[in-house]
């Protein structure tokens, strides 16, 4: 009876990992790129992006962007550097990847580049009520508060830093 009890409490935290957004800070890169976004809350369980990414000069493959994951934990703002790699890319294929991959998730999103379009033009990509999609949760993503920092580098030189923090928790 005990292991029955053990296995269904597994199945259910494993299926019910609910993933929300914490904050969202820009650092630098502000000349070529503002993000006037913040976080709300859009009711008792879940919150929200809200705002736009201002992209104010034309951006193309030579701007590579990089992630870089972070891990706590106990949600104590004590990061641990997360081994997961992801490649780094130009900019337009980003866009490109995200649309082809993710299109129903990123379909609220005004105002992305067309599939194919680069260079891109000076825009405001808006985000308005997006939600984190929670059907790109791994079922085995850790409990806890993580931080995506995102660089964007021109020749090697960072010249764009953000990064958005996210709480993923079991919700029984």
């Amino acid at each position: 009876m005990l292991k029955a009890f053990l296995y269904a409490v597994c199945i259910v935290s494993a299926g019910s990992l609910k993933v929300v957004f914490e904050n969202f800070v820009q650092l630098s890169g502000f000349d070529i790129l503002l993000a006037d976004l913040r976080v709300r809350k859009f009711n008792r369980t879940m919150t929200v992006l809200n705002g736009s990414f201002i992209v104010l000069n034309p951006l193309n493959n030579s701007l590579e962007l990089t992630l870089d994951l972070f891990h706590s934990r106990l949600g104590n703002q004590q990061f641990n550097h997360y081994p997961m790699k992801l490649p780094a890319c130009g900019c337009c294929d980003f866009f490109d990847n995200l649309q082809m991959n993710y299109e129903r998730q990123v379909s609220v999103i005004e105002n992305l580049p067309e599939i194919g379009e680069c260079p891109f033009s000076p825009r405001h990509v808006n985000l308005i009520d997006f939600a984190f999609p929670q059907e790109v949760v791994s079922t085995v993503m850790p409990r806890g508060l993580w931080k995506a920092l995102v660089t964007a580098k021109l020749d090697g030189k960072e010249i764009v830093t953000y990064y958005f923090l996210v709480k993923g928790y079991d919700d029984f």
